[in-house]
């Protein structure tokens, strides 16, 4: 008779046990819940206030890094001329070709791309340098010379985009630059150019956290001193910046790709495509103001 009391006894309180697990799981698996939905709703509340912001951009892309996910585009989807945007593949592909410190030439060819950065012919780049500088001054002759004499170059930029995501990108050419006032050098869409951008940052953060300085001041191995600024004319006033590139052409319009964090903390990518010289920076500047 103690037996049967002691066993029930027994049962009763692995009963009690299991029913308190259970009444922990539902309270936590609710406040779970509770704490996914007061983030969608915070999320639906961001969504519609950047629905709302006037921009001049053909297509925008805001994308939440820490979140892994898009909070909201505009036409982000769109395939439209990339401009200098397309220069931040141009440097990966670069980077991937050469080991570090590999010396590079300026050759006649790359100096004859359009602008005057102060290049000379045979002038010798550290690719690291380089790759730096034709970054943060959106430099034509430097993003030729990363390219020159590697005949399947501009198919590798291809294949790269479409394994790192890229579903809409097309280039054409190294720098991004229109060919012949008719196409654009480079293709692509925002949420591309956000893929593009966070791929960059987190393969070579030593050369692509270069894109936030104001301004760059590098020594070639020749000899020569070469300074430039930053094209983004809104750095100062975007806090905790990691990323930063330029792009503008006669067909593409003005282009812009930031990475910064927000002041909840989290890493946002945001590209506008299609906007104007000056707009890109205006509607750049009250998308992140939204976030």
């Amino acid at each position: 008779m103690e037996q049967l009391y002691n066993k029930n006894y027994f049962l009763f309180f692995i009963l009690i046990i299991l029913a308190l697990e259970a009444s922990l799981f539902f309270i936590g698996n609710n406040k779970l819940n509770t704490s996914f939905l007061n983030e969608e709703n915070k999320i639906v509340q961001i969504q519609n206030m950047l629905a709302s912001v006037p921009v001049q951009a053909k297509a925008y892309s805001v994308y939440d890094i820490t979140l892994n996910r898009e909070l909201y585009g505009k036409d982000q989807n769109e395939m439209l001329p990339f401009a200098s945007l397309a220069k931040t593949m141009t440097v990966l592909i670069a980077l991937a070709d050469h080991e570090p410190g590999s010396i590079l030439i300026i050759s006649q060819n790359a100096i004859n791309q359009d602008g005057d950065y102060g290049f000379f012919i045979n002038e010798k780049w550290k690719i690291e340098d380089l790759a730096k500088f034709t970054l943060v001054g959106s430099v034509n002759d430097g993003a030729y010379a990363l390219s020159e004499n590697k005949s399947d170059f501009i198919e590798r930029m291809n294949i790269k985009a479409r394994k790192i995501g890229m579903e809409n990108a097309l280039f054409l050419n190294s720098t991004g630059l229109d060919i012949d006032g008719e196409k654009a050098g480079a293709y692509a869409s925002a949420l591309d150019a956000n893929i593009m951008a966070i791929y960059a940052l987190k393969a070579h953060p030593e050369i692509f956290s270069a894109t936030v300085l104001p301004e760059i001041n590098l020594k070639s191995e020749s000899g020569s001193n070469h300074d430039i600024r930053n094209t983004d004319l809104v750095l100062h006033k975007i806090p905790n910046l990691y990323f930063s590139k330029t792009g503008f052409t006669s067909l593409a319009g003005g282009n812009l790709t930031i990475i910064f964090r927000n002041k909840e903390g989290h890493m946002i990518a945001i590209t506008v495509l299609g906007s104007t010289l000056d707009g890109r920076f205006s509607d750049m500047e009250k998308l992140v103001n939204t976030l």
